[in-house]
């Protein structure tokens, strides 16, 4: 075994965010890549339609586990469904599991967030901040603690151009943005009152996620100062690159469900500065970094004046890309590997004005999902097309900010942690964004929309390409009726000048 498999081997391990897009992923590694691992808890919050069990049966029935259902059958036995609420005070464990875990559990990795941008304040206070002192306390608890893991992000501090792997200062601190909470709920705000305060206590960082992940560093900062905690701080998370397999995604969130919107020529129009870096991750790269960053934290014990090591996951510092060369790209590679299901030939137009975006938005995205949608009723269907495309209109609003601009990233310690793995552990948790080969990555995230998302086999290939020529041609058609008329007002602006019978008088003037 590898130095960092023989440290998981019987380790117990705790993971809250465990059914998301990352844990999933997490969850399939270790015990892929760690086959003596002990039991892994999983903190899963109740529906109303479903209860933990069944929302636990659900995740292992994802194809993620394929490949582990074939090779070890007994896995789903190392992984246990614990059910609680990041939302609510101590995780709302029951006494029993509280006791489970911090009799049993040495290695913590804390995923659970609301990631949504437009958060309201109060709910991503206590699922983003407040969760993560809880999470603490458990841990302060356990009796065989070795290493616990926050995940945050790369944007926590994005009001900084330059952003290294250390501890920056929380814009309000957990008691503050606590005690706001509490006053806005006890006098009864409304919605509007308490969207207005929000905006001016959040000040310039974009987002109430954010915002609320930097206070939840800060948290880190002054609660677990003396525990082995480290802080993993991602960028964008997208599709895997091989494992568990090649362009693996969990849905239309984030930029795979992005690429296949361009891909089936739903949207046309991107909000962004092509020249800026584009800085993603492969969930399987970031997955393997987590790994390795809760292996280092045990192995290298924590001294008590030191902070808390920061750990800083992008891409951008290593192997830059840009948005051009992602749009390109992807462009490209979806004439390739196209979609049955498109409705237009797939271009992209980009633009980093929110005016001209505007202007593009309503000629290629709302006015064509007017027609549709006029069409839709016509023929006694539902009509969804606009509604989607404002959605979307928004989602590029949401993403302006870190489309238009680029930080620079320092990430010292993940370079010395990938310096400090084996050879074998290379092997095993390779995470070396410097390694990665962008046109192969590329190419397996838009083979995983259209596997994952467009639910397409390689069997509908063919038809695809021959269903994606006709739609250039059709594309080749509009473009020059488009140019004809485009002409024609023109000609008809000028009065329908014969420019042949002007030219001599022109000439006679100019000479």
């Amino acid at each position: 075994m590898s130095e960092i498999q023989q440290f998981y081997a019987g380790q117990k391990i705790f993971i809250t965010g465990g059914t998301g897009f990352l844990g999933t992923v997490l969850i399939e590694k270790l015990i892929q890549s760690c086959r003596d691992i002990g039991i892994i808890y999983i903190l899963i919050r109740p529906k109303k339609e479903k209860s933990v069990e069944e929302r636990l049966d659900v995740l292992l029935g994802n194809r993620v586990f394929d490949l582990l259902r074939k090779e070890y059958p007994e896995f789903s036995k190392k992984i246990v469904g614990i059910e609680g609420d990041t939302a609510k005070n101590g995780l709302g464990l029951s006494p029993k599991d509280y006791s489970r875990l911090t009799d049993e559990v040495s290695v913590i990795f804390h995923l659970a967030a609301s990631v949504r941008f437009t958060e309201k304040l109060e709910r991503a206070v206590a699922i983003n901040v407040n969760s993560v002192k809880h999470v603490i306390d458990i841990a302060r608890a356990c009796k065989n603690l070795k290493a616990g893991i926050h995940v945050s992000t790369a944007f926590s501090h994005c009001v900084r151009k330059s952003i290294n792997e250390e501890l920056y200062p929380p814009p309000i601190s957990y008691q503050q943005v606590n005690t706001f909470v509490e006053m806005s709920e006890r006098m009864k705000w409304s919605e509007d009152v308490m969207e207005s305060v929000t905006k001016k206590i959040v000040g310039e960082w974009p987002n109430t996620y954010t915002f609320t992940k930097a206070i939840a560093e800060g948290v880190v900062a002054e609660f677990a100062e003396d525990l082995p905690f480290a802080i993993f701080r991602p960028s964008i998370v997208t599709s895997a690159f091989k494992s568990p397999i090649p362009g693996w995604v969990s849905g239309t969130a984030g930029m795979a469900g992005l690429v296949y919107a361009c891909g089936i020529g739903i949207v046309h129009v991107l909000l962004q500065d092509t020249s800026k870096i584009a800085d993603i991750v492969p969930v399987d790269y970031v997955c393997n970094a987590l790994i390795s960053s809760a292996w280092n934290t045990a192995i290298t014990g924590k001294a008590c004046s030191d902070d808390v090591p920061v750990y800083n996951y992008t891409s951008g510092n290593e192997n830059p890309m840009t948005w051009g060369k992602f749009n390109t790209t992807c462009i490209y590679y979806k004439e390739t590997y196209p979609s049955v299901k498109a409705v237009y030939h797939a271009f992209a137009l980009n633009t980093k004005s929110t005016f001209l975006f505007g202007i593009l938005n309503f000629l290629f995205h709302l006015l064509p999902a007017i027609m549709v949608d006029l069409i839709a009723v016509l023929v006694g269907k539902q009509p969804k097309m606009y509604q989607l495309m404002k959605n979307i209109r928004k989602a590029f609003f949401a993403m302006k900010y870190f489309a238009i601009q680029e930080w620079y990233f320092g990430n010292q310690k993940i370079q010395q942690l990938w310096g400090q793995l084996g050879p074998e552990d290379k092997k095993i948790f390779p995470f070396s964004m410097r390694t990665l080969d962008w046109n192969d990555y590329l190419l397996n995230l838009v083979r995983g929309t259209r596997q994952f998302i467009a639910k397409e086999s390689d069997e509908t290939l063919e038809s695809a390409r021959r269903w994606g020529y006709r739609l250039y041609l059709i594309h080749i058609a509009v473009c020059l009726i488009l140019g004809i008329l485009t002409l024609w007002v023109i000609w008809k602006s000028f009065g329908g000048i014969d420019v042949t019978s002007a030219i001599p008088s022109i000439l006679s003037e100019t000479f």
